[in-house]
């Protein structure tokens, strides 16, 4: 029962994960923006390429020991690859003429680098201190990475809602930038979770543990869908609460 629970958060996550890549890619095909082929990539590269494979790995006794290694070493790219094009996705759409936030990209993109020149491995593989603390390098430059991306919706949704309330956006448009810092938040601490279990000395893979992971990748996965697949009935839930909020009528609004 615990492994099928733990199993839901990996599943949900591949589905939204490949669901909103494909689209993103699709679009940024036709459009050619970087934004759009930016979060394809990464949205369908980390998660089929890394995040699922090294969790099957981790996890589960499927593989001989020589074929876990390759995998893993396939991972640990992929794994890098996907915060890398969240980056380039946050500095396209938010920053895109700051200077610090160039600095911050290109520090991130070195710590991935040399972490996985120093040990292109994962945590529970280290063989001294010095592999931990490379591996620990990647941990928080990817984890930053979405974190940076989630403050940054956070923050355009706030302006956003003043823009709703001047007729210049529509309530479900301002709600996606919500919806995408709580998706990425999810991410943050699903990419982070590695590192709290070594702080607070507990084994990954521990069931309690897998199911925190579990419902990380649940909660990401609810969101981003939203962000990208809203729905009728899920836009006219937003229009009338921000009706409601706004003094008027207790009935939908077209956004």
């Amino acid at each position: 029962m615990i492994e099928v629970l733990g199993a839901l958060g990996l599943v949900a996550f591949l589905i939204a994960s490949v669901a909103i890549g494909v689209r993103l890619l699709m679009i940024g095909s036709r459009t050619g923006n970087v934004p759009e082929l930016a979060i394809g990539i990464g949205f369908v590269v980390g998660a089929v390429v890394g995040y699922v494979p090294e969790t099957v790995v981790l996890s589960t006794d499927l593989m001989d020991p020589q074929t876990e290694t390759s995998v893993l070493a396939m991972t640990q790219i992929a794994l890098r690859g996907a915060p890398l094009a969240l980056v380039v996705f946050t500095v396209s759409v938010f920053r895109p003429s700051e200077l610090w936030a160039r600095a911050l990209a290109v520090s991130i993109l070195v710590a991935l680098v040399v972490s996985w020149v120093a040990f292109p491995s994962t945590r529970i593989y280290a063989q001294s201190d010095v592999d931990v603390f490379w591996y620990d390098v990647f941990a928080v430059s990817r984890s930053l990475a979405a974190a940076w991306a989630a403050a940054e919706s956070f923050l355009y949704y706030k302006r956003a809602r003043l823009q709703v309330n001047l007729g210049l956006m529509s309530p479900v448009l301002a709600n996606r930038f919500w919806l995408w810092g709580v998706g990425l938040s999810a991410l943050t601490a699903l990419m982070g979770s590695t590192i709290w279990a070594a702080l607070l000395g507990i084994d990954p893979a521990v069931s309690g543990w897998v199911l925190l992971e579990s419902l990380f990748g649940m909660m990401g996965a609810f969101t981003l869908w939203l962000t990208f697949f809203p729905g009728r009935a899920y836009k006219r839930y937003v229009d009338r609460k921000w009706s409601i909020a706004q003094g008027g009528p207790e009935v939908p609004i077209d956004g």
